[in-house]
């Protein structure tokens, strides 16, 4: 049994398709123009490595990830071939933080064009950037220095980037640059279509946005536009005014209800050196013995500091109980530095005060039944005033309703979604993972049958 059940586990968890927003470390590269007569060289900063450069940036260290000793700028080099050896044109540093993501050049060296950012398509001041035969530059970009700002909102994006551009061309005399730009669909991340704008290198004039393509794309573009603004009012309504707790007992909802909770509960200033959300079901749910275990484990074992929050909402007498146990199985001061978010109805606070006192964490009790308010300093940068809570909360929540109006009577006058086969492997994630949560649950009820009795193993 062991065995069928760890080789069915092997099958489920096989490599399949999938988007990913990572990133592997920039390198060198080099880019040839149609007639490869003439290249282009990108030289990317030198990092550390990519987990530095994050680190780096979340800390706001500058230069992010810099390798000690290593190239301390991107630099291009334009080099064109002549009698059969390539000629250095020019060598410059260029503007991007790391490096550019792609580039194009034209065939008689007399332009030089980059895209994007690594790591961050899209975004920032050098999404599009024109260089002249001599390495300067003639125009610097942002998105929305091409694009309408409602148009680059509508835009498919990941975590770190837009994903706003197909295979972007030369013209056949090299004197503009034709962008491949994203039409986005109503759903999903795959583009409809791509339409095309046009750039003069010489100047770095956008040429006007018309003509019946461009009018179809924003047709397209408006819905996505408007239904974004609206996510974005719910947001800060939601930002604004106190959190409640989820009205059922469903596990996400609750989980997201503890993560917002732990911020608000707490100054900003204090830093979460390990978020973790773990919401207890009923006593008859097929998951609760792997969580109950999991709380436990995590309140019994010294594993530095944590942030820890727990609720119970089918049934907290349960998590109250087992809270006790955990205290009791655990060594004195072995949660010093961590700090427990107990959500727990005000009768049971003390008492779950008194079991977990002993691990020597900061325990923060707070009753699901109140809401908990914004913390003012969030209040101060959202631009509302404790006294105007109710009034901009409302104010938000009434955006919300107009923009999906609106996004409604757009998608009503925008032309249909083309049909797209899904990607091979993704219709099939919702039943992976049904299949991987019944293994898991397989494989708890095999070990608990082969602790219970060893020689089962063999």
């Amino acid at each position: 049994m062991w065995r069928l059940v760890i080789g069915l586990l092997a099958v489920l968890l096989s490599p399949m398709p999938a988007r990913a927003d990572s990133w592997a470390p920039a390198t060198r590269q080099t880019y040839e123009s149609a007639g490869k007569k003439v290249r282009f060289t990108v030289i990317p900063r030198d990092l550390e490595s990519s987990l530095s450069y994050f680190e780096d940036k979340v800390a706001h260290r500058d230069p992010a990830g810099q390798r000690a000793g290593g190239e301390p700028r991107a630099r291009g080099i334009l080099e064109r071939l002549v009698a059969g050896r390539w000629t250095t044109v020019w060598e410059a540093p260029l503007v991007n933080e790391v490096a550019p993501v792609s580039a194009l050049v034209t065939e008689d060296a007399a332009y030089v064009v980059t895209f994007d950012n690594w790591h961050s398509v899209g975004f920032g001041e050098h999404v599009v950037v024109l260089y002249r035969g001599d390495g300067s530059v003639v125009r610097s970009y942002e998105l929305t220095d091409i694009l309408p700002a409602d148009y680059v909102r509508a835009l498919p994006r990941s975590v770190s980037s837009l994903w706003w551009s197909g295979r972007h061309v030369l013209s056949e005399d090299g004197k503009r640059l034709v962008l491949k730009v994203v039409v986005p669909r109503a759903s999903g991340r795959e583009p409809r279509g791509y339409v095309d704008v046009t750039i003069d290198l010489a100047t770095g004039a956008v040429a006007p946005l018309t003509g019946p393509d461009w009018d179809a794309a924003q047709a397209a573009a408006a819905p996505i536009a408007a239904r974004d603004k609206a996510e974005e009012a719910r947001w800060r309504a939601s930002a604004i005014a106190p959190l409640s707790a989820p009205a059922g007992t469903e596990q996400g909802a609750w989980s997201r209800y503890l993560a917002q909770a732990m911020r608000r509960l707490v100054p900003e200033a204090a830093p979460f050196s390990y978020d973790l959300s773990l919401v207890l079901p009923a006593p008859s749910a097929a998951n609760h013995a792997r969580t109950a275990r999991s709380i436990r484990g995590h309140l019994t074992k010294a594993e530095g500091k944590r942030d820890l929050a727990v609720a119970a909402p089918a049934d907290p007498g349960a998590l109250l109980r087992l809270l006790v146990e955990a205290g009791q199985a655990s060594g004195p001061g072995s949660l010093a530095g961590s700090r427990l978010f107990v959500a727990l109805p005000a009768a049971m606070a003390e008492p779950a005060r008194a079991a977990l006192a002993p691990t020597g964490a900061t325990v923060i009790l707070f009753d699901p039944a109140v809401a908990i308010p914004q913390r003012p300093e969030m209040l101060s940068r959202l631009g509302v005033r404790p006294d105007q809570v109710e009034t901009e909360a409302l104010n938000a929540q009434a955006d919300a309703l107009h923009h999906e109006a609106n996004a409604a009577a757009l998608a009503a006058q925008a032309p249909a979604d083309p049909p797209v086969e899904p990607p091979a492997g993704e219709e099939g994630l919702v039943e992976m993972a049904d299949d991987l949560e019944r293994t898991a649950d397989m494989l708890e009820q095999e070990a608990e049958r082969l602790t219970a009795d060893p020689a089962a193993s063999d």
